[in-house]
């Protein structure tokens, strides 16, 4: 299974870039949305307030403010104003 390359930045730079496996994305009305490799096509989304991601490492989570989130391909490009790392909760929707 291929992975998905994420990019988190702000307007100073960028904050996180890795390779994952599934991508947990939390709107600020509380849906989720599970990306994984296997969605092609482009999403995008105005509202996302927090993301979660299955790094080989193990998942990692960051809070975003006034974010804007994109998937093209293979590549996942997050812009936020500000990006928080935070302690990454059970996500029972990401990929082993």
């Amino acid at each position: 299974m291929k992975d998905l390359m994420v990019e988190l930045s702000t307007p100073a730079g960028r904050v996180f870039a890795a390779s994952v496996t599934a991508i947990d994305l939390r709107t600020g009305d509380g849906t989720v949305v599970n990306i994984t490799p296997q969605h092609e096509s482009y999403v995008s989304t105005t509202d996302a307030s927090e993301i979660t991601l299955q790094t080989a490492d193990g998942p990692c989570a960051f809070v975003l403010e006034n974010a804007v989130a994109g998937l093209q391909g293979s590549r996942f490009t997050v812009l936020a104003e500000s990006i928080r790392r935070v302690e990454a909760r059970a996500a029972p929707n990401l990929a082993a």
